[in-house]
């Protein structure tokens, strides 16, 4: 066991700002229901904001060169749009949209390298969720929701394994993105 008590202690006072905003203490009760009632009351369709979300990541993704310079800078407005996906579907109980973004965005941050199996596999991750869209898939989907993440996540460590002999980066995919 390691005993850090001989190591200087860095203290970071907290930015009081969004307090000083908001206040402190407790929440009155009636209002968390009153908030709580109007988030399960909306009726809000997730599916036109989702398609815009979708042509988006495909205009991103087929804006990457065969082969960039600066992979982490090619990529990053696809990570953009896959992040707003997996932001955006779980509030309208899109589940698995959500977890199957969470595995692509995984993907993408360890990418070290840009090239037709990442694209394909990306690609083919934007294909299903526009079905899953499409067919008004929500929650978690189920087992075909789980043999969706099981795929696409055997999919990102094969591509990792392929790279670098090993399972590699894609050791991280294994962490469930919920």
């Amino acid at each position: 066991m390691n005993d850090y008590s001989d190591k200087p202690v860095n203290i970071i006072k907290a930015n009081r700002m969004l307090q000083a905003k908001v206040g402190s203490g407790d929440l009155d009760e009636k209002k968390i229901a009153k908030s709580q009632a109007v988030i399960e009351s909306d009726k809000t369709d997730f599916a036109p904001m989702a398609q815009g979300f979708f042509d988006n990541l495909e205009q991103a993704l087929n804006a990457i060169p065969e082969t960039p310079a600066d992979v982490k800078a090619a990529i990053q407005p696809v990570i953009v749009e896959i992040m707003q996906i997996k932001a955006n579907a779980s509030m309208f109980n899109y589940n698995l949209v959500g977890a199957l973004a969470g595995i692509v965005l995984n993907f993408l941050e360890n990418l070290e390298t840009w090239d037709k199996d990442t694209f394909t596999i990306v690609d083919a991750h934007l294909k299903t969720l526009r079905l899953i869209v499409k067919n008004g898939m929500k929650g978690d989907g189920g087992e075909y929701g789980h043999q969706l993440t099981t795929e696409l996540r055997d999919a990102c460590q094969r591509y990792f394994a392929k790279k670098s002999g090993t399972a590699g980066n894609g050791d991280a995919l294994l962490i469930d993105p919920k």
